[in-house]
């Protein structure tokens, strides 16, 4: 992702923008199957020897509370970060334990639509979670 979008994404969500978040964003947002902190960490790590483990999860969580990423818990109650946020699915391997994004724009509208219909009284939606949990069938689980 271009710099010059990552550091706009962070200055309009309210922080400030600096090298350490860059490179924690940006690492993030390059790595595939939603990962920790810890492997955010060690990715960056060589490149950014003065970021400590703690920077980075303070950092995350300051993503997460200023909207520009999301967090979950995994199957195995592990921390995993998204660095996309819009509305879409997850695949779960119960096997591999990994995390693949999926989406399905007919799905995403079918339940937007569900939501508008058949508001739940007294409580208002802010975010729907749908994770697909099974076993690959081959080596083909590349969707993203």
């Amino acid at each position: 992702m271009d710099s010059e979008i990552i550091k706009t994404r962070i200055t309009e969500s309210g922080l400030k923008f600096t090298h350490q978040r860059w490179a924690i964003y940006d690492s993030l947002y390059q790595m595939e199957g939603h990962p920790t902190a810890e492997q955010v960490f060690e990715k960056i790590t060589d490149a950014n020897p003065s970021i400590s483990l703690g920077t980075v999860y303070k950092t995350l969580d300051s993503f997460v509370q200023n909207g520009l990423i999301q967090k979950f818990m995994d199957q195995n109650g592990v921390m995993r970060f998204d660095a996309i946020i819009d509305a879409h699915c997850h695949i779960y391997c119960k096997d591999t334990h990994e995390i693949k994004d999926y989406r399905n724009e007919k799905l995403e509208s079918a339940i937007q639509k569900i939501i508008a219909e058949q508001m739940i009284e007294d409580f208002e939606v802010d975010e729907i979670s749908i994770v697909f949990k099974g076993r690959k069938s081959n080596k083909n689980f590349n969707q993203k």
